[in-house]
């Protein structure tokens, strides 16, 4: 496993040569981090009533986004968005279908909330149909990464210049 540790170094690490002892320290170490970043937003000034539960609501969502497989996250609009390519097209084809699908409650929300909603309804969405939608975004995440050969370019001849008038 190749992991990069901060100032352009990355370590080759052999995670098989790591006894039971260090494995689960790692495991916990790394989890730890992990879900106190996932909670660390929730402040007593953002949240005066209730922080700690929205501190646990928000350690809980970033648990299931890791048993669900979707390792790094970043937050739009309130919702999680995945960072890696298939996770990321996923999304957008749940865009696209709720757009559809729910185009009319999306238009009867007010303006400044539709975004949000859009969001909230496509993750919903994405993690209900994932075994539906992961083939094809793994498909358009290939086709978007093929390297395309430019075209040749033809050379106009002399009956493809415009004829002088004589």
């Amino acid at each position: 496993m190749l992991v990069a540790i901060g100032k352009g170094i990355e370590l080759d690490i052999d995670v098989t040569r790591f006894n039971s002892e260090v494995h689960e320290h790692i495991v916990r170490t790394g989890l730890r981090n992990l879900l106190m970043d996932a909670h660390a937003s929730a402040t007593a000034k953002a949240h005066p009533d209730g922080y700690v539960n929205k501190s646990r609501e928000l350690a809980e969502k970033k648990l299931a986004s890791l048993y669900a497989g979707i390792i790094r996250m970043q937050s739009v609009g309130g919702v999680a968005k995945p960072t890696d390519p298939v996770s990321a097209v996923i999304m957008r084809l749940a865009r696209m279908a709720i757009q559809k699908e729910k185009a009319s409650d999306i238009a009867a929300a007010p303006k400044e909330q539709r975004l949000a909603l859009i969001n909230r309804l496509a993750a919903d969405y994405a993690q209900a149909h994932d075994v539906a939608l992961r083939p094809r975004a793994e498909k358009i995440v290939a086709l978007e990464n093929v390297e395309v050969e430019p075209l040749p370019v033809k050379k106009a001849g002399p009956a493809a210049k415009g004829k002088k008038a004589a």
